[in-house]
């Protein structure tokens, strides 16, 4: 059974979850209703009413088929229809009042807390359920997974949290306070130690998208990563590298390898995949729609910035095309082997594998993002949806899938954690430890998947430092993961703060094109932005329990 695909056709089931569930969500987060005035009995006597209640909260699992406007919070990419206000993002005027207008993955926090009420909901009433205790067991391993999912996702964006673990009674003291980052840390290891001693490694194909103990050891292997980095550990405490590292170690010999075809890991199961959402046509996603080409009557929401495409090396040197200066202006990189006349030519196999650009050859046609083309702002075909970039995502979208038309949607995974990010998570925290000969060999390891092959890294010290921040950039572009790179390597500074470049391309009489890279839109990034303000009217409603963020 899919975790995500609910019987809708029991609604005796459907409505008694949903007064549970429903009615939590529309609590103020932080104020928490009394249980009794929503409990339902029969929901806890029933073992399936239980594993439909377990279903609904894996719904917490945000993927990037939803729009992934972390991709365009940072500078990945640009969103043409700037979705909850991304503006505020892009252009650094997030406040702790407009906050509460952005998207759920960037304003988590009442999202998050909802959640997480749910589930302590459910742990407030599983103990005493009359139901099979080996059901009971694994039921309340996962849902401690999904807590700690919560709240590592609450702290990446927030800093240290309220942890709270109970349900609030009517009598309660309802103001909590902020646990700091390092017990939120240990908080979220605990969480995850005890789920994976009563989850399979893995699980069955029937159970695909349930929470297993590796996708507990991933989830553990990141939030140790995070915490080891330059934001949370100013100080550069190896033990908090060795952790991170030996978090990561804990997973390179459970069987995962790299899936051969690159383009192809995100297009169906694999054994590259250690956790995962996965879909069916009756729970499907919009995901060709939103990214098809305008020519092909789709919407490109997400447009890969040149930025990004600049960050792809030339494949027979190893080489990037621009050398980026202090200022953010770029300078030609000298023996790269890259030709501004032909910018698409010879890069690394993952660009084209995960950007369309002008001349790629797509859905049976050539892409024409050149002015005047038929997937350009001039396109006599849905102009108002065309990149401005000149770059569409090829990376999640099924080619067999157009953008309209058809009855087909995509039913491909959206992966949380694979098994090339556990590769460049250890090369890092064995980098950070002073191992640089350990680290190559991990980074090499990514480099020389069958499809990719590039030229194995040789540099050491900062050069090798560089080199682990691209290979990062490069083999987990678009999967959500960036946003959170530049904030914990404390380089947002600077990356965020270089404008979002697009290529401009003219076609000339004679069929040649000019290429020009130019600025798209200017971006602002103050350190404050380092971490997302807590919305005020959760602040004022602590009645000053919950502090504000520095500098909103």
């Amino acid at each position: 059974m899919q975790p995500f695909n609910i019987n809708i056709k029991d609604m005796k089931k459907i409505i008694c979850i949903l007064m549970i569930v429903f009615t939590a969500m529309s609590c103020n987060k932080l104020d928490l209703t009394p249980l009794d005035t929503i409990s339902d009995a029969n929901t806890w006597s029933n073992q399936n009413l239980i594993q439909l209640y377990v279903n609904a909260q894996y719904n917490v699992l945000l993927h990037g088929y939803q729009n992934d406007l972390l991709a365009a919070a940072d500078d990945e990419a640009f969103n043409i229809h700037q979705y909850g206000n991304l503006y505020m993002v892009q252009t650094g005027q997030l406040t702790q009042d407009n906050v509460t207008s952005m998207s759920t993955k960037i304003n988590y926090w009442d999202f998050a807390y909802g959640y997480i009420y749910n589930i302590n909901v459910f742990f407030s009433k599983i103990d005493a359920a009359p139901v099979n205790a080996t059901f009971k067991t694994e039921v309340k391993a996962e849902m401690r997974f999904l807590r700690a999912y919560i709240y590592a996702n609450l702290i990446w964006r927030y800093g240290g949290v309220p942890i709270i673990t109970k349900v609030f009674g009517l009598h309660d003291n309802f103001q909590v306070t902020r646990s700091s980052y390092d017990d939120c840390v240990k908080f979220i290891d605990s969480e995850l130690d005890t789920a994976a001693a009563h989850l399979p490694p893995r699980q069955p194909a029937s159970q695909e998208g349930r929470a297993s103990a590796n996708a507990c050891l991933a989830l553990k292997a990141r939030a140790l990563l995070y915490d080891a980095s330059a934001l949370n550990n100013p100080n550069h405490d190896d033990t908090k590298w060795q952790a991170a590292a030996d978090a990561s170690a804990a997973l390179l010999n459970l069987g995962y390898s790299l899936n051969p075809d690159y383009q192809g890991t995100f297009l169906g199961d694999n054994n590259e995949i250690i956790f995962a959402r996965y879909f069916t046509q009756a729970n499907s996603t919009n995901f060709s729609l939103e990214e098809g080409l305008n020519g092909s009557n789709g919407w490109t929401s997400q447009n890969p910035s040149q930025n990004q495409v600049n960050a792809y090396e030339m494949k027979a040197t190893g080489m990037l095309p621009y050398i980026v200066q202090p200022d953010g202006s770029l300078v030609l990189n000298p023996g790269s082997g890259y030709d501004p006349n032909n910018p698409y030519v010879g890069r690394d196999p993952r660009f084209d594998a995960s950007i369309l650009h002008d001349s790629s050859v797509w859905q049976g046609r050539v892409v024409e993002t050149f002015d005047g083309g038929l997937d350009s702002p001039e396109s006599s075909i849905q102009p108002w949806n065309a990149s401005l970039t000149s770059y569409a995502y090829k990376k999640g979208v099924v080619e067999s899938i157009p953008p309209s038309g058809s009855t087909l949607k995509p039913t491909n995974p959206w992966i949380f954690f694979r098994y090339a990010e556990v590769l460049l998570n250890y090369a890092e925290a064995e980098f950070e430890l002073g191992n640089e000969d350990v680290a190559r060999k991990y980074i090499n390891m990514v480099r020389a998947r069958p499809s990719v092959n590039m030229p194995p890294v040789t540099a050491s010290g900062d050069a090798l430092w560089a080199d682990i921040r691209d290979e990062r950039r490069v083999e987990l572009a678009f999967e959500g993961l960036r946003f959170f790179d530049v904030r914990r390597w404390k380089i947002a500074t600077f990356t965020e703060n270089i404008p979002i470049r697009r290529m401009h391309i003219t076609k000339q009489a004679d069929g040649s094109k000019v290429y020009q890279i130019q600025t798209l839109e200017k971006r602002s990034f103050l350190p404050q932005h380092y971490l997302i303000p807590i919305p005020r009217s959760e602040v004022a409603k602590s009645n000053g329990s919950l502090t504000q963020n520095p500098g909103y």
